[in-house]
């Protein structure tokens, strides 16, 4: 039986990149979420993201970890292109899982936990503008009123990077 991929990225309305992660992603699957979110940021572009972890189960202890490690290997890079985070959460559970990650190591760029789409759209949209990327924070705002997530949810949405999605 073959599983949906537990993550999708969505850079179709870049400089605003949308990430869906949904179920319990394996080791593997978690390394390259991992993999996959590091080349976003060595293209060394100004962006924002909007995580949706809405269906997103539990992170592994070791998920949790090597996250940590991750943010900490990475926070050059997310302080020179990333502009901010927004994740979407409804779990009790998630938002604690959060907390803990961002107790030890927190992100070096703003960021927002929030429980709608339209909030983190809203959040993304205003640092858009503060960032001076004016055009790219109206279309977020366009795209909030249809009520539209960032682009489509298919696997592999955006042909911009090779790899697993």
């Amino acid at each position: 039986m073959n599983r949906a991929a537990p993550f999708i990225f969505d850079d179709s309305q870049w400089p605003l990149l949308g990430v869906r992660l949904t179920g319990e992603p394996s080791r593997q699957e978690f390394e390259a979420y991992l993999d996959r979110s590091t080349q976003y940021l060595q293209r060394g572009e100004r962006h924002l993201c909007i995580f949706d972890l809405r269906a997103l189960w539990l992170l592994s202890s070791e998920q949790r970890q090597r996250h940590v490690e991750w943010l900490e290997a990475n926070a050059a890079l997310m302080r020179q292109s990333l502009l901010g985070l927004a994740y979407v959460i409804t779990s009790p559970t998630v938002v604690l899982t959060m907390s803990v990650i961002f107790h030890f190591r927190p992100p070096p760029v703003p960021y927002t936990i929030v429980p709608h789409l339209d909030a983190a759209s809203a959040w993304a949209a205003r640092h858009l503008d503060e960032a001076g990327l004016r055009a790219p924070a109206e279309r977020v705002r366009r795209q909030q009123r249809v009520g539209a997530f960032a682009g489509p949810v298919s696997a592999c949405a955006s042909a911009s990077l090779s790899g697993p999605c």
